[in-house]
């Protein structure tokens, strides 16, 4: 009779020890070990400032040509940077757009561009737009969804084939001003996939005033509020974006392929503020002379600190930011629709 239980016991106790053994290896690894929270957005001119000339590493990563515009699936590598990295295990990610940047010139400023080359340059903005998209990865244990922190950006022809394209330096060098300061989490402790859904990201506009020809350095902020979608695999995506230095809060509509400049979620007026030193021709740095958000509706500032002291929100949506966001995505504040 003991003989009999034994045998029946081991196979049972040997698949039991290799699920522990399992699970420890995968507790073992930190699979949130790469990825940045903050509990508290910035506030002060100064402190912005500072956060963003700190977060240069975490800069959108740009994606190369040939590339597919989405990866719906898992892959472990999706950039260089990933092939590159020395860490022993890479996490299975997929690529999802966000909101789609558009640029354009006034009709003074693609008058100004040279004259051997402005074809050329007029072309290549007129024709191109800009997607910015997040890293999802799906937690080992209970297989649900999170994003990285750190962004990446590609480009890609408003028509013809949906592959990515190569930037241009004066193109690449303003969506390098798009950093990933981190995932808000309020009460940090330990991590899981649920808490891992609202990226903070602040990007740097050069804005030109009036008259003046030097620009002036505009910070904004983009949230992106993750929530359970209808299928496992994916979230619902909420994009919200500041505006008028950062007193403005706007919810852009989902995201969309643009077929056409206004169809993006940021179209930005530019201008071509500096060209390389070896011909003069090419263009390697621009500003910003305005931009227009396509946004389902905006809200002053004003309005959410005072829901925030309504609802007694210690802090403001500065220390309570998934709560408003999904506050707002819920319609408990009361919003105004734009106008069509």
């Amino acid at each position: 009779m003991y003989s009999r239980s034994a045998t029946h016991i081991t196979p049972v106790l040997s698949i039991f020890l290799a699920i522990l053994l399992q699970i420890h290896c995968i507790h073992a690894f930190d699979e949130f070990g790469d990825i940045k929270t903050i509990s508290r957005l910035p506030e002060s001119q100064s402190e912005i400032e500072r956060l963003f000339a700190r977060t240069g590493s975490d800069a959108c990563e740009l994606l190369p040509k040939g590339e597919p515009i989405e990866i719906n699936g898992f892959l472990s590598s999706l950039t260089t940077r990933d092939r590159l990295s020395s860490k022993e295990r890479s996490l299975p990610s997929g690529r999802r757009s966000l909101f789609t940047v558009g640029l354009q010139f006034e009709s003074a400023d693609r008058a100004a561009l040279p004259a051997l080359s402005g074809a050329k340059i007029a072309s290549y903005i007129d024709e191109k737009f800009v997607a910015i998209q997040c890293r999802v990865r799906k937690d080992y244990l209970d297989r649900k969804l999170y994003y990285h922190h750190r962004p990446l950006a590609l480009t890609s022809h408003y028509t013809g084939s949906k592959i990515t394209d190569a930037f241009e330096p004066v193109v690449s060098h303003s969506v390098k001003d798009f950093h990933g300061i981190g995932l808000f989490v309020k009460e940090p402790g330990v991590l899981k996939a649920e808490k891992l859904r609202t990226m903070v990201m602040i990007f740097k506009n050069r804005m030109l005033r009036g008259g003046s020809s030097r620009p002036i350095e505009q910070f904004e902020f983009a949230f992106v509020r993750g929530r359970d979608g209808k299928t496992p695999d994916a979230l619902q995506q909420h994009v919200f974006v500041t505006s008028n230095n950062r007193e403005q809060l706007n919810y852009l509509r989902p995201f969309a392929l643009p077929r056409a400049q206004n169809g993006c979620g940021i179209l930005g007026r530019i201008a071509i503020t500096k060209y390389d030193d070896t011909t003069g021709l090419y263009p390697v740095i621009c500003a910003t002379r305005s931009f227009k958000l396509n946004s389902g509706w905006s809200m002053p500032m004003g309005r959410i600190r005072a829901y925030c002291s309504q609802q007694k929100l210690a802090g403001g949506i500065a220390n309570n930011l998934d709560t408003v966001l999904d506050a707002a995505i819920d319609g408990k504040l009361v919003v105004q629709p734009l106008e069509e």
